[in-house]
């Protein structure tokens, strides 16, 4: 460390010198003059004019990060403008998709279709719908069929008029950026090891919370009713992932009407949980509020009644439910924040917590494949991300569970990030519930129940965790046990609408499988009016062959169309390999399901 620090003060004392050379120098040749700039350093014309590329109405300036059409920018994600900077690097030839995959995700686990989906969206940008500049080459690659020319600089630097009385300026101005920089980079090169991007650390603090002292409104014989609910909110609270928790700090107040900001500074957090409790006869009240530290906005304010019972079991009841909200809130809360610009790269937090966003709230393959990419820069910024590695392999277990891209490798390419994020953190929770969705895809119902388990136990508050048991439960024709879990998850969870449509669709399969059709298609009609989402597929099939198997066949028409818009490509013979095996004691029903689907028109 001394060795290190002495070796920089030793370059930077000559790098002093140095400049102070180049400034003497640069006054006796006149380079601080308003005529002309004989030194040759960069003035503001030419500090733009490194070479950029053209094809066609196109100009690529790589060194900004930008593409124009005539003029106007062309937005690309990064990843589909670095393909197109490698293409354009290699025009007229065909590149492999390795050396592609290679060259535009270095380091990261990826598969075709990633590939084929920034294709996809170039093409796009590029108008090359008859993909007359970026040509498929059969089981060999693509190539990039333009043109391209080099010019002087690129149409935005052009337009600014040469103004020589700014020369020295200008001039001035770029020696003393270029001596900054240099000494910069001297400051940089001393160091042994760079300093490491910590994404999942930020990540706790970007998620901090402080739980406040609940209120104990007058009530005679309520007791400390409050500070029981405090308490159980901390404990709660601490066993989710991804969060710093703060329970009371003697001396630091947050009475309603006090300055909540000055309250987040001195805790440091960012965010703050305030509440109040009342009971009214046999009945207790509790609100609670989720305020922001940075505005002071409030991201949520709800009421929660229960009887007031002896046992502690509605308290504990009220603190998962709390929790969970919280859990959601401030994960949706990150996504508020403007998108950087065009060339502007997105810190690696903000960049994790939108791919993490994009996943739950996924209703199409291109949301599997954005938030991926998401993922994949933050992976590649902290290989040691559990987070990011963790969210690369449950978006292709959700390719898996939606049917999408089969055949591609997404098993073993899971298999691998899962890896990669049990490494990097063999406790953490989320990666050991991805675990558990793997092994259920690969069959392993029994395995997959029991991590489900041990994710409930450690974080209650897990209403995905509670879905999942209900999931598996029924898969192996333990209708009742699935009920339970259900209607638990839907507890915990009620206003997030992708866990009220997966939990509803499992609700809507038990009364299925017990026989009870009219009860079935209620529950499946409320998981389609959540949204769309991953499992609007699997009910609108299931509400399909229920309605023809009823002799509905208009409504079972129609619903068929829906799934046809949804899956063009969908055939009830896939769905039939895809959906194997299931319980024996389930089998009769799932074939009868299958015959509905063929009465109502689907493709065999």
């Amino acid at each position: 460390m001394r060795s290190n620090l002495v070796r920089g003060i030793r370059l930077r004392g000559e790098a002093s010198r140095q400049l102070g050379r180049c400034f003497v120098e640069a006054f006796a040749q006149g380079a601080f003059s308003r005529q002309g700039n004989p030194m040759g350093t960069a003035t503001l014309e030419e500090e733009g004019s490194r070479p950029v590329s053209r094809f066609g109405p196109f100009t690529l300036d790589a060194r900004r990060a930008e593409l124009h059409r005539n003029g106007a920018t062309v937005a690309l994600r990064p990843k589909t403008f670095a393909l197109l900077c490698y293409l354009a690097e290699h025009p007229g030839r065909v590149i492999p998709k390795k050396e592609l995959l290679a060259a535009v995700w270095p380091g990261v686990v990826v598969n075709d279709e990633s590939l084929s989906q920034c294709v996809r969206e170039l093409r796009g940008a590029l108008g090359d719908d008859e993909q007359v500049l970026i040509r498929t080459v059969a089981r060999r690659g693509y190539l990039f069929d333009a043109s391209m020319e080099s010019g002087a600089t690129a149409a935005t630097d052009r337009l600014r008029s040469p103004r020589p009385q700014r020369h020295w300026k200008v001039t001035a101005g770029t020696l003393l950026l270029a001596a900054v920089a240099a000494l910069a980079g001297l400051a940089v090169v001393t160091r042994d090891d760079p300093v490491p991007v910590n994404v999942d650390d930020r990540l706790k603090e970007r998620r901090s919370v402080a739980v406040m002292p609940f209120t104990d409104a007058p009530a005679a014989g309520q007791g400390r009713v409050a500070d029981a609910i405090t308490a159980g909110l901390v404990s709660a609270l601490a066993k989710m992932p991804d969060t710093l928790v703060i329970g009371h700090v003697p001396g630091v107040d947050a009475a309603p009407n006090g300055d909540m900001r000055r309250t987040a500074r001195q805790l440091r957090v960012r965010h703050l949980l305030t509440g109040s409790t009342q009971q009214d006869g046999d009945k207790v009240r509790v609100h609670a509020q989720l305020e922001s530290s940075e505005d002071g906005a409030v991201f949520w304010s709800e009421f929660f009644e229960y009887a007031a019972t002896a046992d502690a079991q509605w308290q504990r009841d009220v603190a998962s439910r709390i929790a969970r909200v919280v859990d959601w809130r401030m994960s949706t809360a990150a996504v508020k924040r403007p998108i950087p610009g065009q060339g502007e790269r997105l810190d690696p937090v903000e960049e994790l917590m939108r791919g993490q966003h994009l996943l739950a709230h996924a209703a199409s393959y291109d949301d599997l494949l954005r938030a991926r990419a998401h993922f994949e820069a933050v992976a590649a910024a902290d290989p040691g991300s559990a987070a990011a590695w963790t969210g690369v392999a449950q978006s292709y277990v959700s390719e898996l569970e939606a049917a999408w891209n089969l055949g591609h490798g997404a098993v073993t390419l899971a298999g691998r990030a899962l890896a990669r994020a049990r490494a990097a953190n063999p406790q953490y929770l989320p990666a050991q519930y991805v675990a558990g969705r793997l092994l259920a895809m690969r069959g392993d119902l029994e395995g997959a129940l029991r991590i489900y388990q041990a994710v409930a136990v450690a974080n209650p508050s897990d209403a995905w965790a509670h879905a999942r048991i209900g999931a598996m439960k029924l898969r192996l024709g333990q209708l009742a046990d699935a009920e339970t879990h259900t209607r638990a998850a839907l507890r915990l969870g009620s206003s997030e609408a992708p866990l009220v449509a997966f939990s509803h669709l499992q609700a809507g399969l038990a009364e299925y499988y017990l026989g009870h059709d009219a009860i079935a298609s209620e529950h499946l009609r409320q998981s389609v009016a959540a949204g769309p989402c991953l499992t609007q597929l699997e009910a609108l099939l299931l509400l399909t062959s229920i309605d023809a198997s009823n002799g509905r066949g208009q409504e079972a028409r129609e619903r068929a169309a829906e799934v046809l818009r949804l899956r063009p490509r969908f055939t009830v013979g896939a769905w039939r390999v895809w959906t194997a095996p299931v319980h024996p004691q389930l089998q009769p029903l799932r074939d009868r399901f299958l015959d509905g689907l063929a009465k109502a028109g689907l493709p065999e």
